[in-house]
């Protein structure tokens, strides 16, 4: 993990809506917790904040940030969402972000934004020609501010290049916990999603990414259950009656409605855990390939090395003497 400090930019906006603010932002507060080097910079062009929805004469957001003159180009921004998009839009704060938006970013600079405020970031101009999501009754809007942008509809998440837009309020934390496994890895993603007690969810389409996030993007809590179950102990004897027990299901039934839901089979599930499991196994190199191909359920050396032979180019042996090496 990269020791160099990680600088977050939270943009607070008019009628932020503190839900889009507080979710989103926990994963990255957790991987500090865990040892990562961040430091959060709460910038607004007021330095006060109504609690939004209103909570009577409850408090208000104290001592936040001027807008800098300049941040980094390996900083991270994030702008968050609104309870009242019209309220929001017209407030003359969100003309000074927007402005700073346009000027102050980097042409590469990595953005995070949160239900409206994908809008912030089209009318500054950073959406064009870029894939991007916002809240399902403002896409046309989005399309609106910024018409060579790429707007997709039933999508909690979308990322393109440096941006990185959500949906809303949970759809935020799925799209953080992203963040987190793509800049430090899926073992800390993991971890973070069991401290939240959320599940991972991401887009189907980026394949390339870590099976320990592949094939969440779904709503049923069942196979999100089971899904957990292979997670979080790989090695176990897992069949599609077992897990169907756990959780309360038919296995005729589970093994239908995983396929259907996924997009997978169970059982090829199960295998892509496993291996992805016997990988981090293989880093420590006081464990034989037997011991890997055990203790990660895969069984023995010879189906390693045949589940290995479907999925890379390279043998298991060749691959560990690579690793050591970098």
């Amino acid at each position: 993990m990269p020791s160099k400090v990680t600088h977050i930019y939270c943009i607070l906006g008019a009628d932020m809506f503190l839900l889009d603010f507080a979710g989103p932002i926990s994963p990255f507060l957790f991987a500090r917790q865990f040892g990562i080097d961040i430091e959060f910079h709460f910038i607004s062009p007021c330095a006060s904040l109504p609690l939004i929805p209103p909570l009577g004469y409850g408090p208000r957001i104290e001592g936040i940030e001027p807008m800098p003159d300049e941040i980094g180009e390996n900083d991270i921004v994030m702008v968050y969402g609104a309870h009242n998009t019209e309220v929001a839009m017209a407030a003359p704060m969100s003309d000074e972000i927007i402005e700073w938006l346009r000027d102050k970013t980097h042409k590469d600079q990595r953005i995070i934004s949160v239900c409206i405020g994908a809008l912030l970031l089209a009318k500054a101009g950073l959406l064009k020609g870029k894939y991007c999501t916002t809240f399902y009754s403002r896409l046309d809007d989005l399309a609106r501010y910024s018409p060579s942008a790429k707007t997709c509809a039933n999508q909690i998440f979308v990322h393109d290049g440096n941006i990185l837009t959500s949906a809303g309020i949970t759809t935020g934390i799925d799209a953080a916990l992203y963040f987190v496994e793509l800049t430090w890895g899926a073992e800390l993603a993991f971890r973070i999603a069991r401290e939240m007690v959320v599940y991972h969810r991401r887009q189907g389409s980026d394949v390339q990414l870590s099976p320990y996030l592949a094939h969440r993007n779904h709503v049923d809590d069942k196979l999100h259950k089971a899904q957990d179950l292979i997670c979080h102990d790989p090695q176990n004897n897992w069949t599609a009656e077992i897990i169907a027990a756990e959780i309360g299901m038919s296995a005729r039934h589970l093994v239908r409605k995983f396929s259907e839901i996924t997009q997978t089979s169970l059982a090829k599930y199960i295998q892509n855990i496993r291996l992805s499991y016997a990988k981090r196994l293989m880093q420590n190199k006081d464990k034989s390939l037997e011991d890997v191909a055990f203790e990660s359920g895969i069984g023995t050396t010879r189906s390693l090395r045949r589940l290995w032979h479907e999925h890379f180019d390279d043998t298991p042996y060749n691959w560990r003497k690579k690793m050591a090496r970098e």
